[in-house]
């Protein structure tokens, strides 16, 4: 409005303008000729008319101009947008962030990171991936449709015909099926899954998606929690003695993971060596496992993980049996003979987003219990 009224104003002023040019005539005239003029008018009482000429189309062009601008501008509301930040690790990938003209209200979420985030910041998608049984959802999530994911499954079609405003799924299925979301005119947010993410970027993505969803104090929130936690962490690691280690991967154990995994990257915050980072390049993050090797090294700690056995009970059976199958290997490690193997469950294997606070509280009560 404030616009409108200067413009009008304006205009005003260049009539006016107009005007008294016009009346001036082509010549000027002196002051006492003007005077005579005006006492002349008065005199005859003549009533007052306005000799002006109409204004030129020149003139009425620009006015009309004008006029429609200051209306049209007036009338037209800015749009704020949404904004899906990415955080700092995958900027060098998909910019700093997706934005988009107006907010979704139609998202379907395939990544349990953001999933908890949006619950937090009370964002209902229309559509979920298998919520991750280690998270603890709300009973309404468990009433949303299901889209099956994996590491090359997507139903793209079911999806499709949703008709989501923005959908929002792991890097790993973007050579696959981001192309055939584009070509369907649906934007998408990417995030990292998967046993290579680390600490920090988990807690990056955290950041990064509630300043997408929340508002300051769920932001707030958000970072009070992993400082809380770093803050743990550095008091544990001032109490702990240093140990050895090597997480074995899978089962049969076939796969070694160094400080650069999931399960690395927490320990690496704790007063725990892992030995497969002299082993091989951290930034492998993941490399096959000679037992023999194992044996050689010898940790005084030794975390078991699978992607098979959700929960750790039952991979503890699998490695009793290996146990007995294979006394040649594990006899003689120090981590068997002092019954200092810790088995984890599939929690540990790939990242769940900010449930990464509570799975490593967790591992912190575990290490505590066994060395004080």
């Amino acid at each position: 409005m404030k616009k409108v009224t200067i413009r009008t104003l304006a205009l005003g002023m260049a009539l006016s303008l107009t005007l008294l040019a016009t009346g001036c005539g082509n010549t000027a005239s002196s002051s006492a000729a003007a005077e005579n003029k005006a006492s002349e008018s008065v005199q005859t009482e003549a009533p007052v008319t306005s000799t002006a000429p109409a204004a030129s189309e020149q003139e009425k062009t620009v006015v009309s101009t004008v006029e429609e601008t200051s209306v049209v501008e007036a009338q037209e509301p800015e749009k704020d947008g949404f904004t899906m930040y990415y955080p700092e690790s995958m900027v060098e990938t998909y910019g700093e962030s997706l934005h988009l003209d107006e907010k979704p209200e139609k998202i379907v979420c395939l990544s349990n990171a953001a999933l908890q985030i949006m619950v937090r910041c009370d964002v209902r998608p229309i559509a979920v991936t298998s919520p991750a049984s280690s998270v603890e959802y709300p009973d309404w999530v468990s009433e949303l449709p299901v889209i099956a994911t994996g590491m090359s499954q997507l139903d793209t079609e079911s999806i499709i015909a949703m008709e989501p405003d923005l959908v929002i799924m792991g890097k790993h299925l973007q050579e696959d099926f981001g192309p055939i979301l584009d070509d369907a005119g649906i934007p998408v947010y990417y995030t990292s899954e998967g046993p290579s993410i680390t600490y920090t970027e988990v807690k990056e993505e955290a950041i990064a998606l509630t300043k997408s969803f929340g508002d300051q104090a769920a932001q707030e929130q958000v970072q009070q929690e992993f400082d809380d936690l770093e803050a743990r962490a550095a008091s544990f690691s001032d109490k702990m003695e240093t140990k050895t280690a090597m997480i074995l991967f899978s089962f049969p154990p076939s796969y070694q993971q160094t400080s650069k995994g999931y399960l690395g990257s927490m320990l690496s915050m704790l007063p725990i060596e892992n030995l497969s980072d002299t082993l091989i390049d951290p930034e492998d993050r993941t490399a096959p496992l000679d037992l023999e090797k194992l044996v050689e090294l010898d940790p005084e700690v030794i975390l078991a993980i699978s992607p098979l056995s959700a929960d750790a009970a039952d991979l503890e059976t699998s490695y009793q049996e290996e146990m007995a199958n294979n006394p040649a290997i594990w006899d003689n490690l120090q981590a068997v003979k002092n019954d200092n193997i810790i088995y984890l469950s599939s929690e540990y294997v790939t990242s769940k987003g900010i449930q990464i606070i509570n799975s490593m509280n967790s591992l912190m009560d575990l290490l505590e219990e066994k060395f004080g």
